[in-house]
């Protein structure tokens, strides 16, 4: 049984809180967009809940497909369609839990280094 959506997401939430309030506040973050080092870390957490939103968004879209052509709405995707958008709602949220596994990974090492 896998978790859903929201169980992953307050996993990552919280692991994120812990380490944005474990790390020291003043030291900088690279931009991805500009490649400068700027002192917000509202990049990164956007870029974790803009994942979150794709795949929230595949997941629902492959919920209503499946809904819709069991009740066989008309205009209802095919079964192929059906189970493409299963299968890319299964390996958005496998990526979502490789990514934060990583970073727990990540959180683990840099806590473990010693000083």
């Amino acid at each position: 049984m896998t978790p859903s959506i929201q169980a992953v997401g307050a996993s990552l939430a919280q692991s994120l809180l812990q380490l944005k309030t474990e790390t020291l506040p003043s030291l900088p973050t690279i931009s991805a967009a500009g490649g400068g080092v700027t002192s917000d870390h509202s990049g990164f957490a956007a870029l974790i809940t803009h994942g979150l939103s794709i795949v929230a968004q595949a997941q629902a879209t492959a919920g209503a497909n499946e809904k819709a052509f069991a009740a066989q709405v008309p205009g209802a995707p095919s079964l192929s369609q059906t189970m493409l958008s299963m299968q890319k709602s299964g390996i958005a949220f496998q990526e979502l839990i490789g990514i934060r596994n990583e970073l727990t990974r990540g959180y683990t090492t840099l806590i473990s280094m010693p000083v």
